[in-house]
């Protein structure tokens, strides 16, 4: 009997990683591919500098060596570390992003087939986390670390001409929230056994700039930079909420204080606790309101994360948009803030009443709604994974340690050829493996919770064995 898969989710700031059929993974760790700035490089829309510009402050492309030292470092504390688990004994499922740059996908299946000798990967696509909960038509909303993608499925048929993608994510928001702690110069608290004394102003932005970083970003130490990165992600997590009208919210009595250690906590005000999810709505008329230091650390090119799950409605077919608005799903970590559903329906009805450019959705203002289901956001692609992981026979696109070999030996110069996405069109086949091969009741034990209170039996009733069989059977 061949050992439970192991199932793995790299982002861009956080991977998932567990085995097959778990229903949660067993850690969720900081993609920490130091000295590389993996989120940057993992933004479909990042833009490089192929010029080696010391004074261009764009990402410069890793090369072919970096990329796999530091995957190997990765994955051997991933697979030795924290799973201990000998990586040639067990087979590898991957749960990877559609717009993923190819060569890191190359450097990734090298690394782990003539390093680890893994004897099998599987390739899963994001949109297996319809598999869970059992649907095959959503408007896939994924608001990841670094951006954010848009993804229609209806019937079980990917709609690829109304794919979109942003460069809007968690990652602004400590950009924003680094910015507005540096320029209000956040009250530094020093806690004492007896009593809290506040720093004077002198020592304050010396304070901030040891535990935040410089306002000019140019710490060149990258592991001081990632400790400041989580500083940030924690005080986002833990303080801030999406509220509907905050424009006179000035009470104090709002302010949260954020111990940073044992000796020091910083003030979050109300104003930053509620307004800063706004960056992710924000348009271009309130931009003309702002300072030049502001527009200069926002971008707004792209549009927002209203506009652009708008746009990709406008991209579906009349009759496909109003059962996606009724199916919306959210994926990523940063659809867990709380208030984000709510912020979310109420600035796309406000878009549709004041933009003229999306006459033709407004019929569907009162109708979006999401769909409900008992698991996490963050994992819910990972699960989807897992419950692939019993039926790996029925996935294609995977690749064996022999196959690969045989390349490289037939054509030593010539890259390995690697299974590309599956084809978007039949994204039904997910649903359908699930239906033949696997009862989701005995999944697992914790597991029995795939059919949630509130879903409707008319979204699972064909994927349960006929009474008939069953007694036939008996």
């Amino acid at each position: 009997m061949d050992k439970s898969s192991v199932v793995l989710e790299i982002g861009g700031c956080f991977t998932k990683c567990g085995f097959s059929p778990e229903s949660t993974p067993r850690f969720i760790l900081p993609t920490n591919l130091l000295p590389l700035s993996i989120s940057t490089y993992l933004s479909s829309g990042t833009v490089y500098d192929n010029t080696n510009n010391i004074n261009d402050k764009k990402p410069t492309l890793p090369t072919q060596n970096q990329l796999k030292e530091s995957l190997y470092d990765f994955i051997h504390s991933l697979y030795f570390e924290y799973l201990l688990v000998k990586s040639d004994e067990r087979k590898l499922i991957i749960v990877e992003n559609l717009y993923l740059p190819r060569l890191f996908r190359q450097c990734l299946v090298s690394v782990l087939f003539e390093q680890f000798k893994v004897p099998l990967i599987v390739f899963v696509n994001p949109l297996a986390c319809l598999v869970p909960i059992l649907k095959n038509t959503a408007l896939i909303i994924d608001c990841g670390y670094s951006e954010s993608r848009v993804y229609p499925v209806y019937e079980g048929i990917g709609v690829v001409k109304a794919f979109e993608t942003i460069s809007l994510g968690f990652q602004i928001l400590e950009n924003q929230l680094h910015y507005k702690l540096l320029k209000d110069s956040a009250t530094i608290i020093k806690d004492n056994k007896k009593n809290q004394m506040i720093i004077d102003p002198d020592n304050n932005l010396a304070l901030l700039s040891k535990y935040i970083g410089d306002s000019d970003g140019s710490n060149s130490d990258n592991n001081k930079r990632f400790k400041e990165t989580s500083i940030l992600s924690d005080i986002i997590v833990k303080t801030c909420l999406c509220t509907i009208n905050n424009n006179s919210n000035t009470n104090t009595n709002n302010n949260v204080i954020y111990k940073l250690d044992k000796d020091y906590s910083i003030e979050i005000s109300s104003q930053i606790r509620n307004k800063l999810v706004d960056r992710l709505y924000r348009n271009e008329m309130e931009q003309e309101n702002e300072s030049i230091d502001q527009q200069r650390v926002d971008t707004f090119e792209e549009g927002n994360l209203v506009t652009m799950i708008l746009d990709s409605l406008l991209k579906c077919e009349h009759d496909q948009r109003k059962a996606l608005a009724h199916n919306i799903l959210l994926i990523g970590g940063t659809t867990m803030i709380p208030g984000f559903k709510r912020k979310l329906v109420y600035q796309l009805t406000r878009t549709l009443d004041q933009d003229d450019q999306y006459v033709s959705l407004k019929p569907l203002a009162k109708h979006f709604n999401f769909i409900q289901h008992p698991f996490q956001a963050n994992y819910l692609s990972w699960l989807g994974g897992s419950l692939l992981g019993n039926v790996l026979d029925q996935v294609h696109s995977k690749i064996s340690i022999e196959s690969y070999l045989q390349q490289r030996t037939q054509y030593p110069s010539r890259a390995v050829q690697l299974p590309e996405i599956e084809n978007l069109a039949n994204i039904n086949n997910y649903t359908q493996i699930i239906s033949s091969g696997i009862n989701p009741l005995q999944f697992t034990r914790s597991a029995q919770s795939l059919f949630s209170p509130y879903t409707s039996s008319s979204d699972f009733s064909a994927y349960l064995p006929l009474k008939s069989s069953t007694s036939s059977n008996e």
